[in-house]
């Protein structure tokens, strides 16, 4: 009996399991079953709200071109507003000025009269102030040409030196300065005269200063005659201007040995210049033309300045 109570109670047990089992796959079915649908009712709220977000954007793009479209008008609006206060503006102005216009008109035609003599004797003033510009430009013209033949003084008196000086002695046509070579009349680095040359020097220089002083038309307008020193560049300009004065004095006393007239003496100057004005060609240095003695002469300016007073007083 106890086998056969057994035997039933694992038959019942075994029914009960699978029934449980039986009830479980049941179970996991319908929510597979559930879980599918459910995917599908999800899906189809998820395109529904992706729908709605479509047509949410489109409205939200519609309300900000009508907001656009708004603020247009509104601006637009404003600009009117601002014109047609400006207009009104203008309208008052234009009226103001109207009445203006109206009074000066009365009073332009009352004062015509007298404008038209103003204006007769204003005419008058002009064409004498014209007439005096023109001739104060005559003026000018002839004063003008007058200092310009002055600056011709120099050249002119060099052109009637030149003609009195013997053919062998050169001088400058426009400046009339003599220039004689370092070379010639001093050693290397001395300001000593060399007695072969003194001959010469003697010989030139007097027909220079006979030219000059013996001619009334020359002399009157000489206010100096000075002697220069030059030398090259070779050498500090000092040690140079110290050797180009030293040799400038030294043919002022060979001057002084020689001749002896006191309108000479009271017209010579020496000086040295060193290398400050040296002789170029090409626009190099022309070192043995740049060591040199020149003789040349200064221009009265009180000569010229009688000749412009004179015109002057005249006007």
């Amino acid at each position: 009996m106890k086998n056969r109570d057994g035997g039933n109670f694992w038959i019942a047990y075994a029914d009960l399991m699978a029934g449980l089992l039986f009830i479980f796959i049941l179970l996991i079915g319908a929510i597979v079953v559930k879980y599918v649908l459910t995917q599908d009712d999800l899906r189809q709220i998820k395109n529904n709200l992706n729908l709605q977000e479509e047509r949410l954007e489109q409205s939200k793009q519609a309300l900000r071109d009508k907001e656009a479209i708004v603020f247009e008008l509104s601006r637009d609006l404003n600009a009117t507003f601002n014109t047609l206060s400006r207009i009104n503006s203008q309208k008052a102005e234009l009226e103001a000025n109207v009445s203006d216009y109206a009074r000066l008109s009365k009073e332009l035609h009352a004062n015509l009269d007298e404008k038209d003599k103003q204006i007769l004797i204003l005419l008058g003033q002009l064409d004498r102030n014209e007439r005096e510009l023109h001739a104060l430009r005559e003026d000018f013209r002839e004063a003008r040409a007058r200092v310009n033949s002055l600056h011709f003084i120099r050249e002119n008196l060099s052109a009637q030196l030149e003609n009195k000086l013997d053919e062998n002695i050169s001088i400058d046509k426009k400046t009339g300065a003599l220039s004689l070579s370092a070379e010639v009349l001093f050693d290397k680095d001395s300001f000593a005269l060399k007695d072969e040359a003194k001959a010469n020097l003697k010989k030139i220089l007097s027909g220079y200063f006979a030219a000059i002083l013996n001619d009334e038309n020359i002399s009157k307008n000489i206010e100096n005659i000075i002697i220069e020193g030059h030398t090259d560049s070779d050498g500090s300009y000092i040690y140079n201007l110290d050797l180009s004065q030293k040799r400038a004095y030294e043919v002022m006393n060979f001057i002084y040995s020689f001749y002896r007239d006191e309108k000479l003496q009271k017209l010579l100057m020496a000086s040295g210049r060193s290398f400050s004005v040296p002789i170029l060609k090409n626009g190099v240095e022309d070192k043995d033309l740049s060591r040199r003695i020149e003789i040349k002469f200064s221009i009265k300016n009180d000569n010229a300045i009688e000749e412009l007073e004179n015109f002057f007083e005249l006007r």
